[in-house]
């Protein structure tokens, strides 16, 4: 016996190797492709690529001709004392649909006061009034601050503005998905 196979131990390869063959028969075309596609490039990994050259140290004496070699380039390119966006423009007054740059009346193409609210007097007096009534924060939802009256106030007029019996507010839309539907879904079932 040693070393040498078996009859049966034959056989069996034998029969393992033409069941390979059958598999292969029933095996979508695609399965096929792949597959010796992945064989086609593990051969060409082992036998066909070509081995990395062997890289050659620097010795210190190479290492410090670069580092004394080396000039560093500027960072950014040299800029004119006279370039517009060094020269900054003041604007006086109230920003509103025009401005006045360095004495010269000009239209605001940059504004953010897209409804002309900005210099409006009424509105000044009624943004003062509501400080001085809730205070100063970032913003006023319902979830972070509670419910004031401001809140039904404005829930109020909006259902009267829908002609609707009552109305809600969210702080933003995606805040309404989560919160009204399992809400509402809860007086369902």
């Amino acid at each position: 016996m040693g070393s040498s196979m078996a009859r049966g131990d034959i056989e069996n390869l034998a029969t393992d190797f033409f069941g390979l063959f059958e598999s292969f028969k029933h095996a979508p075309f695609y399965h096929i492709i792949i597959e010796v596609s992945l064989l086609l490039a593990v051969v060409w990994l082992l036998f066909f690529r070509k081995p990395r050259p062997i890289e050659k140290k620097l010795t210190e004496k190479e290492k410090q001709e670069l580092i004394d070699e080396w000039q560093p380039e500027p960072l950014v390119p040299p800029v004119d004392s006279n370039h517009p966006a060094l020269n900054v423009r003041v604007l006086d007054g109230i920003v509103g649909k025009t401005v006045e740059i360095d004495g010269r009346k000009s239209l605001n193409f940059a504004t953010f006061n897209f409804l002309n609210f900005v210099g409006n007097q009424r509105i000044a007096d009624k943004a003062i009034q509501a400080v001085q009534k809730y205070g100063v924060g970032s913003c006023g939802p319902r979830g972070f601050y509670g419910t004031i009256d401001i809140h039904l106030e404005l829930e109020e007029r909006l259902a009267k503005f829908f002609s609707c019996e009552e109305g809600i507010i969210y702080s933003y839309g995606f805040s309404t998905i989560a919160s009204i539907i399992p809400g509402e879904i809860k007086f369902l079932l």
